[in-house]
């Protein structure tokens, strides 16, 4: 079995966990991966890709450009440094950003838009409802609504209110209940958010490898996935 036969198959897989009338995304996160991987899960029908450091999208992102990969999407997912916000920016077919996690950064993005090549990135403000310290996100409400209220007054700009993200809990021994308990609290934030500023939807991004089951019993939206459809063939180790 060949690479793209083995993620053809993972992908088929993951997808029949899904109910027939709610489809997440899968963004593929091809971090450390060979560009030949993210290659092979663009055969297979994968649109849309993931990367948690900034110069390892820019470059995947310029190769697909180059090979003619022209409906390709990258969602930067990782922790965002403000030096490096231009960079990003300047990234061919940018589509989101899951992990805007304060309303600084927030800020500095919108004022480096003359740097953006696209036409319109998604931003998801990320929340860190398991309150663990390693964490990045929001905590305080009164944050996250004066995020919100950012966005939705600079809506003539390129960068839009999408949603929320989170991650599970890394620290417990209760991992599928701590896990249900973090996802369904982004639910309850995001239609906390809908009611007080009247908004038709938001998005969630919220299960990895790991726990995108769980994450599929609240609702996700998007499914962040690297080892379910990278990780090693063990039968060619």
């Amino acid at each position: 079995m060949n690479r793209q036969e083995l993620i053809a198959i993972r992908l088929n897989l993951i997808e029949r966990n899904f109910h027939p009338e709610a489809r997440p995304t899968i963004v593929a996160v091809s971090k450390r991966q060979p560009f030949s991987d993210i290659e092979c899960a663009y055969m297979a029908g994968i649109r849309d890709f993931g990367e948690n450091r900034v110069e390892e999208l820019v470059e995947k992102a310029q190769l697909a450009y180059e090979r003619g990969m022209d409906d390709i999407r990258w969602h930067y997912i990782g922790n965002l440094q403000t030096k490096k916000i231009n960079k990003l920016l300047r990234a061919p077919r940018l589509v989101a950003i899951h992990s805007v996690d304060s309303f600084e950064l927030l800020q500095n993005i919108g004022e480096r838009e003359e740097h953006f090549v696209g036409e319109k990135c998604d931003i998801l403000l990320q929340v860190n409802t398991s309150n663990e310290a390693e964490k990045s996100g929001f905590i305080n409400w009164d944050n996250l609504a004066a995020a919100v209220n950012l966005l939705l007054k600079r809506e003539e700009g390129p960068f839009h209110l999408h949603g929320l993200m989170t991650m599970s809990k890394l620290r417990t021994n209760n991992f599928e209940e701590d896990a249900f308990k973090c996802f369904e609290q982004l639910d309850k934030i995001r239609k906390s958010l809908i009611q007080d500023f009247d908004l038709e939807d938001l998005k969630l991004s919220m299960g990895m490898s790991n726990d995108y089951l769980i994450a599929l019993q609240v609702g996700t939206d998007y499914l962040r996935l690297g080892g379910a459809l990278f990780a090693p063939d063990a039968n060619n180790d």
